[in-house]
C-alpha cells in the first residue's frame, strides 16, 4: 500500500452509506481491525451530527474518529478535540435572513449542537420526521438564549433547482460574513461558521497526530465534500458522485451502493 497514508476519512450519505442508509458491519469491522493492526486511522468526515455519526457508528465509536457538522466538530476516542460555534446573536440573525431570503424556507430548519438538535414552532411535519432521520434528540425551543448548548449550524431545505445558484446557497454566503452555506445534498443546505470546512476539520485532526496532509485518503460524493478533495493527498470519488467531485478525484470507485469504501480502503491495505 501507499506508505504516506495514516488517516482515511469517508463522507457518510451516499458514499459509506447506502441509499437504504445501510452499510456492511461485517466488512467494516475487518477493516477497522487492518487498519488499527497497522496504526492507522478510519474517520466519518460529514454534515451528520456528532450525535447522530456516533449512533451510525456505535459499536466502533471508540475505534475511529469522527469530523461532524461539515467540519465544525471533530471528536476521537470521546475527546472533542475541536469544535466552533455561532454565537446567540449570529444565530438569531442568520435565521431572520432565512425568512426574508429568495425561496425562504420559513420554520423549515433545524439548529444542531453537541447535545442535540432544536427545532422552531411552525415546522413542517414532513421536514421535522426527514430531520430526525440525521439528528437524533430533535427537540422544539422558544428562544435561542434558552438553548444549554453549543450553537454549531443550521440546516434547511431548499427547491432542488435553487440549491446552489445565487438565490440560496450563495445569497446566505454573500449576505452574512459570519457564515457560508454549503450543498450536502440535492436539496438540503448546511450553514457553518466562516472558515469550517470539512478539509479543516480534517486538518484539526491530522494536526492531532501530527500528520500531514499527504498522509490523508478521502471519500466522497457531494460539493460539501469539495474542499477535502483539494485538500488530501488522495481522494476517491464513487461512481455515483457529483460531476464536480468525479472530475477532481484522483480516482473514481464503485457506487455507494456497492460498499465502494470499504471495498477500495482493503484493496489499498492489501497493496503490496
Amino acid at each position: 500500500m501507499n506508505q504516506n497514508l495514516k488517516l482515511f476519512a469517508t463522507d457518510m450519505d451516499g458514499t459509506f452509506l447506502r441509499n437504504d442508509h445501510s452499510y456492511n458491519h461485517k466488512k467494516l469491522a475487518e477493516v477497522i481491525k487492518k487498519i488499527q493492526d497497522r496504526n492507522l486511522l478510519f474517520a466519518a468526515s460529514s454534515g451528520r451530527s456528532l450525535l447522530g455519526l456516533i449512533e451510525v457508528f456505535s459499536e466502533y465509536k471508540d475505534q475511529m474518529a469522527f469530523v461532524a457538522e461539515n467540519g465544525g466538530v471533530v471528536a476521537y476516542k470521546g475527546e472533542i478535540l475541536f469544535a466552533k460555534d455561532l454565537t446567540v446573536a449570529q444565530t438569531q440573525e442568520l435565521i431572520d435572513d432565512l425568512q426574508e431570503m429568495p425561496f425562504s424556507p420559513k420554520n423549515d430548519y433545524l439548529i444542531s449542537g453537541l447535545k442535540g438538535a432544536y427545532y422552531p414552532e411552525g415546522i413542517s411535519k414532513e421536514y421535522l420526521t426527514h430531520a430526525k432521520l440525521y439528528y437524533p434528540n430533535c427537540q422544539l425551543y422558544h428562544r435561542l438564549d434558552e438553548i444549554d448548548d453549543k450553537l454549531l449550524k443550521v440546516t434547511t431545505n431548499f427547491p432542488e433547482d435553487h440549491v446552489r445558484d445565487c438565490d440560496c446557497e450563495q445569497w446566505i454566503t454573500d449576505r452574512l460574513s459570519f457564515v457560508r452555506a454549503t450543498t450536502t445534498g440535492f436539496t438540503s443546505i448546511d450553514i457553518v461558521p466562516n472558515g469550517i470546512s470539512k478539509a479543516s476539520g480534517l486538518a484539526h485532526l491530522l494536526a492531532h497526530f501530527n500528520w500531514l496532509p499527504e498522509n490523508l485518503a478521502v471519500f466522497g460524493d457531494q460539493m460539501n465534500d469539495l474542499e477535502m478533495f483539494e485538500y488530501a493527498g488522495s481522494s476517491f470519488a464513487v461512481s455515483n458522485a457529483a460531476p464536480e467531485i468525479l472530475e477532481l478525484a484522483d480516482k473514481v470507485i464503485l457506487s455507494n451502493d456497492e460498499d465502494a469504501v470499504l471495498v477500495e480502503i482493503e484493496n489499498i491495505l492489501n497493496e503490496e
